[in-house]
């Protein structure tokens, strides 16, 4: 009788214990008025769709964003047959945040690269790159809001 009583004290104590959403749009004190997207591809938008799902209409800071994608694959090492066996993927974001008033707050870039081993199949390499590719713009995106949720 004794545990379960102190089951319930502990499950009360701990459900109340203050949790809050890190990235939420009603905790967010920016607000995005215009996103310029010079590099307009899938992955591109993807970013800007998730910096625009941290906006917040009621925030006093009221930005612009330049955004400049830019996506390529290096081949490093080469077998003695003359194919590919390593390759990087290498993506970097060229960002620029304006005020209401077109002056520029920050210019910064973002870049992410990961190194990776070829494979033969071509089918499972391609959807590889594309899940490589889906974290690194994560990574960026996270690193994008974490910017904007530190402007003063």
């Amino acid at each position: 009788m004794r545990l379960i009583i102190s089951l319930i004290t502990f499950s009360l104590f701990f459900t109340s214990c203050g949790f809050k959403p890190i990235y939420s749009s009603k905790t967010s004190d920016f607000e995005i008025i215009e996103i310029t997207n010079k590099n307009e591809n899938k992955n591109s938008f993807l970013i800007e769709k998730m910096i625009m799902s941290l906006s917040n209409k009621d925030a006093i800071k009221k930005v612009k964003l330049e955004l400049n994608y830019d996506h390529s694959i290096i081949t490093i090492l080469k077998n003695s047959k003359g194919d590919p066996s390593k390759k990087k993927l290498l993506v970097s974001v060229d960002l620029e945040v304006k005020s209401e008033t077109d002056n520029i707050l920050i210019n910064k870039n973002f870049s992410e690269e990961f190194s990776f081993d070829v494979q033969n199949d071509k089918f499972s390499m391609a959807q590889y790159e594309d899940n490589i590719t889906i974290n690194l713009n994560n990574k960026i995106s996270n690193d994008i809001i974490f910017l904007l949720g530190t402007l003063k």
